[in-house]
């Protein structure tokens, strides 16, 4: 394979067109525009090189051409024949030079572009490693006098735990099939798996210890395939193999095990029906499912903050160390080798700019979507029933009539219990809700009517509220809130994830601190727009 061929794979992966499969977010850009990419880089990215390296060299031909007629003509006008003056043979050879190592210089090309962007990239991120030569790495510092650096300082971690653990789909009778992760066995300690890679996989049946209420303990029987309430449901574990095994083969070995289940084959039929791409004709609804749950988790960790601008110093860099070499320069016997290397110096950086562009619009697509103030899908409140009867009174009998919100005061542990006590109405009447004014209706468990009622009571909801829950990712709450709250929040409790059995993240193996770091950088960052000058910080 040719180091033309090498880097139009690599790009590929980059550009991630070798994935029509996938139907979400980004992918669906991508495909979109595999035809024009796919043009570029099989057709037009070949003949952009060689057009540029020539086209670098015209003016220095022409030059070296016009400057030949001269000299031809002022020996010939001295009596003397040109073909026997040595400044002639070497004016011929430059010229000639000029088209003999247009093809070296193309492989060059091909060899220094393959070497860039497969040292930036990895596995769906752009991750900030600057080599200053070989692997010795360089930290981007600008006279400050301190300097805190990591890999990812320049990128948004963006990975949901919440993706990990959910994913369902629906089929086209209404029922649904979820994907359930059990375990996610990730790195500890910072501990590289240098020779295991993870990857996820269908478990296998086992028995589980889990702790009641009463403290005791009790087995749980888990199988890889079961049934419950009416949803089929695929458990999963995210564990570590041995390096080299790919994702597509679990996913392959997982469809063969549940399409091969006497439930699947009983009443899940559904599964097996044909959802068929060009690269493989025979995929089949529930790969389509599984190959988009898998590649959601295990790429795309990050979004670049700028990623042109990134890329663009990078490049200006690796040509500085890694091409322009100085001692070349100082070494060259005639300045012919000097201005050959120029010449791919400028084509390199001409092609690089033109693929780094294209990849900075669509990293900056994704980055303005996250960025992008997501939608509020659901807004409730809780009122202590004091308000109620005071301004609202005609509410309480739907109130006491709404099961629902008795159950959840049962399960909070608010109710006296259903009997009469002394003094005490029973439970579920409205004698009940007015000798207990400070429990609180949560107009969640009520229709949108009640709730639109509830709140034309109220003069001011803002000033009314005494405490705001939010339910969402930290950093896109924060950017909601920032604007309203800015600077009122006198104090600021943090509880980042530190990778414990409770509340684990998923990290790529190499970058678990690094991840880390990304995630708490940008929304501390935020969080200072709410506090005052006094807020206490813990």
């Amino acid at each position: 394979m040719s180091k033309y061929d090498d880097l139009v794979k690599k790009l590929k992966e980059i550009f991630q067109i070798d994935k029509p499969e996938l139907d979400f977010g980004i992918y669906r850009i991508l495909n979109a525009r595999q035809g024009e990419i796919n043009d570029y880089l099989d057709n037009r990215l070949k003949a952009k090189v060689g057009g540029s390296l020539a086209a670098s060299g015209a003016a220095n031909v022409e030059g070296l051409q016009k400057e030949l007629k001269e000299k031809k003509a002022q020996y010939r006008s001295d009596g003397i024949d040109p073909d026997t003056v040595p400044k002639i043979i070497e004016l011929r050879q430059k010229i000639a030079a000029y088209g003999v190592g247009t093809s070296e210089q193309e492989n060059a090309v091909f060899t220094h572009l393959l070497t860039f962007f497969s040292r930036y990239y990895d596995k769906g991120d752009f991750i900030s490693q600057r080599r200053y030569k070989g692997n010795t790495y360089a930290i981007p510092y600008a006279g400050e006098e301190v300097v805190l650096h990591w890999a990812n300082k320049d990128q948004y971690y963006t990975k949901s735990g919440e993706n990990f653990s959910n994913y369902a789909f629906k089929l086209d009778d209404g029922r649904s099939v979820r994907f359930r992760l059990v375990t996610a066995d990730t790195a500890k300690d910072n501990r590289k798996d240098n020779d295991k890679e993870r990857r996820f996989v269908l478990i296998e049946p086992q028995t589980r210890i889990l702790t009641d209420d009463d403290g005791d303990e009790v087995e749980e029987a888990l199988l890889p395939v079961a049934e419950e309430n009416g949803e089929l449901v695929l458990r999963f574990e995210y564990k570590a193999m041995p390096k080299g095994s790919k994702q597509e083969d679990w996913v392959a070995k997982a469809v063969k095990t549940v399409l091969d289940n006497a439930i699947v084959k009983a009443r899940w039929l559904d599964l097996s029906s044909r959802e068929p791409t060009e690269k493989n004709p025979q995929r089949t609804l529930l790969e389509k499912c599984l190959t988009n749950y898998t590649s959601k988790n295990t790429a795309d960790y990050f979004i670049h903050k700028d990623l042109g601008r990134f890329l663009r110093g990078e490049l200006d860099f690796y040509i500085k160390n890694e091409v322009m070499h100085l001692d070349d320069v100082q070494n060259a016997e005639k300045f012919a080798d000097i201005e050959k290397n120029l010449r791919l110096i400028q084509t390199l950086r001409a092609i690089a700019l033109d693929l780094i562009t294209f990849l900075a619009q669509l990293e900056d697509f994704q980055l303005k979507l996250w960025l992008k103030k997501k939608f509020v899908v659901a807004t409730h409140y809780c009122i202590t029933l004091d308000r109620i009867i005071k301004d609202a009174p005609n509410l309480l009998d739907v109130i006491a009539a709404n099961q629902k919100q008795w159950e959840q005061w049962g399960n909070l542990g608010m109710l006296n219990g259903k009997v009469d006590l002394i003094n005490q109405a029973e439970a579920g009447s409205v004698d009940y809700l007015k000798e207990h004014p400070y429990l609180m209706a949560d107009t969640a468990l009520f229709d949108a009517a009640f709730k639109q009622a509830l709140l034309a009571t109220v003069d001011n909801l803002d000033d009314s509220l005494d405490g705001l829950l939010i339910h969402g990712d930290n950093f896109q709450a924060l950017n909601l809130l920032k604007v309203r709250y800015r600077e009122q929040v006198k104090c600021v409790y943090i509880d980042p994830p530190y990778n414990a059995k409770s509340s684990e993240i998923l990290y790529k193996n190499e970058y678990k601190h690094s991840s880390w770091l990304s995630l708490m950088d940008s929304r501390l960052a935020i969080s200072k727009n709410v506090m005052t000058s006094t807020t206490n910080r813990k």
